[in-house]
């Protein structure tokens, strides 16, 4: 976190296939750091504390514009997508979805 504060809560499946918070929402503050992986509180969902501009730093540890990820709606239901770079004039270089290689 860089500046202002943000809540950082983390989410699991049910049985059933829902989205269930999981544990209590963390407040991040300047300085501090969340660490997240598909492992451990990796569906979770942020929101401002403030009513100001907060700016934070996400750091990935694989090539964002190749991964796999997914948005999700309160039932559970996940919508799958690629994070893409948006540019009318250069493609996606680094866009592996179309091949074997994509994860």
């Amino acid at each position: 976190m860089l500046r202002g504060a943000e809540y950082s809560q983390g989410y699991a499946r049910s049985a059933d296939g829902r989205l269930e918070k999981e544990g209590s929402a963390i407040r991040l503050e300047p300085g501090q750091v969340e660490a997240l992986s598909p492992r451990s509180n990796d569906i979770h969902q942020v929101s401002n504390a403030f009513d100001q501009v907060l700016i934070s730093i996400s750091v990935f540890g694989a090539n964002i514009g190749a991964v796999r990820r997914a948005v999700y709606q309160p039932n559970g239901t996940e919508k799958l997508f690629i994070s893409g770079y948006a540019n009318a004039y250069l493609p996606n270089i680094w866009d592996l979805s179309k091949g074997d290689q994509a994860q």
